[in-house]
């Protein structure tokens, strides 16, 4: 197999397909729209590199110490009340670029868009870079409180119970005392509907083998979609809801830590690797974030979005091309999310 750089040396002809294989193209660019991050992440423009989100005392809403404490005798003075805490927290962006160059010749002379085909490359190479940003801040234990938000181990959050367990539906066990605690966490805000189970392939794989994922998709509709293996399974063999969550997100995003050239490529997904853990979010409402009250978990402060640029450089004949985020990510809501390291640990 030859491979034809682009740009360096003399290679500023790419060679016409031959007419037998009908111009077959093998380009595998994954579309933006088609991470994972976009299901269960949220997007904030801002107008501002640096800026700040106003975070409100959770517990006042629901405090009930007392229920003498808001009585009001008759023809006392009213009761003063307790102000609530707020906090503004701080955001600052981040710039990040992948480029490409291309000679003129080069692009007036391919047999495909080459131009457009580089943009792709370095749209999805972004995206990866999103992701695994995203991944990072939702695996960082110092972003929750362990205890309430962050379990090293399931058999933490409910006895007894992991992967491969004696005791009756570990995982559907595991699903409610998740959502349980952030129910309680988020004092009844955040609701079953709005909490979305994240996960790599290797825990879905681990997790729709459990007995009890089995014989819950067996006695429900959706039996024959699974038998079938249409796109409601598609999600490696889960539904795109379990347990009364409000979805299910397999993240295959997929990461090369080797150069260009290695021997031996290392390619790896997010979210423990092999260690099966699973990290539950808040995500209600749409892609876009608006102005006003939010307990979306993970927040992305966009400045700049995926911007696509191109540049004529006619003096050295060569087309220039960016993509650019400019982007911070958050843990905003952090009480509105629970992460449990590792579901298939027995003690």
């Amino acid at each position: 197999m030859a491979e034809v750089g682009v740009g360096g040396g003399l290679n500023t002809f790419v060679p016409t397909f031959s007419p037998a294989t009908g111009q077959l193209q093998i380009e595998f660019t994954r579309s933006v729209n088609q991470f994972p991050i976009t299901r269960y992440a949220q997007i904030v423009p801002v107008t501002a590199m640096k800026g700040y989100y106003l975070k409100i005392d959770e517990e006042e809403t629901a405090r009930l110490v007392t229920v003498q404490d808001a009585q009001w005798p008759l023809g006392e003075d009213r009761p003063t009340g307790i102000n609530s805490d707020f906090e503004f927290v701080a955001y600052t962006t981040q710039r990040f670029q992948n480029s490409f160059s291309i000679p003129q010749e080069t692009a007036r002379q391919s047999a495909w868009d080459i131009v457009a085909s580089h943009a792709r490359i370095q749209a999805a190479k972004m995206m990866t870079h999103r992701a695994y940003r995203a991944a990072t801040t939702l695996t960082t234990t110092t972003n929750y409180t362990t205890g309430s938000n962050y379990f090293a181990k399931s058999i933490s959050l409910v006895s007894g119970a992991y992967i491969g367990a004696s005791v009756v539906d570990p995982v559907q066990k595991i699903i409610r005392a998740a959502m349980e605690k952030i129910i309680q966490n988020t004092v009844g805000v955040v609701t079953p509907k709005d909490i979305i189970m994240v996960m790599n392939p290797t825990t879905a794989r681990k997790i729709a083998s459990d007995d009890g994922v089995r014989d819950y998709v067996k006695n429900t509709p959706m039996a024959y979609s699974a038998l079938t293996g249409d796109a409601t399974f598609a999600t490696y063999g889960l539904p795109q809801t379990l347990f009364g969550l409000g979805g299910v997100v397999v993240d295959d995003t997929v990461s090369v830590t080797t150069r260009k050239g290695s021997l031996s490529p290392s390619r790896g997904f997010f979210y423990g690797g092999d260690t099966p853990g699973v990290v539950f979010v808040s995500r209600p409402g749409g892609l876009i974030g608006n102005e006003g009250p939010s307990f979306s978990s993970l927040s992305v402060f966009a400045y700049e979005d995926m911007t696509v640029e191109t540049l004529e450089d006619p003096w050295n004949r060569r087309i220039k091309g960016s993509v650019v985020d400019n982007s911070a990510i958050e843990l905003t809501a952090p009480l509105a999310s629970l992460y449990i390291a590792d579901i298939s640990a027995a003690s």
